[in-house]
């Protein structure tokens, strides 16, 4: 068993930063894709909520960040790999959620149901 000095030297060597510099060299092409892959994704949804929301036309601009908010944790959950029945009652909760902020019921539910799919009930 090693002692707290090995542990601590050995901790030392891996977080030098040319060290960890190299890591991060041979991975960025990967983190790069990936990154780009996401964002494409996300805007994808945010525009897609923007869209229900610029459809429906009576919907107070100021009020957009909150529908967007509530796309982008719908999203989040999808992200996590929540999917199903129980991403069906998170979507639930969440349609609650930003009912209790004042925001139409109705429109909450064609945003779950036009960008997301799921049929709040």
């Amino acid at each position: 068993m090693r002692d707290d000095t090995q542990r601590q030297a050995k901790y030392n060597a891996k977080t030098v930063a040319a060290t960890v510099g190299l890591k991060v060299a041979a991975e960025l092409a990967d983190m790069k894709s990936a990154f780009a892959a996401a964002c494409a994704a996300f805007v994808a949804k945010e525009i897609a909520v923007q869209g229900v929301l610029n459809g429906e036309g009576d919907v107070p601009t100021i009020q957009y960040p909150f529908y967007i908010n509530y796309g982008r944790e719908i999203f989040g959950l999808e992200q996590r790999g929540i999917t199903g029945p129980t991403q069906l009652a998170m979507a639930v909760s969440l349609t609650v959620k930003y009912e209790s902020y004042g925001l139409d019921a109705a429109t909450l539910r064609k945003i779950a149901l036009d960008v997301f799919t799921l049929t709040i009930p």
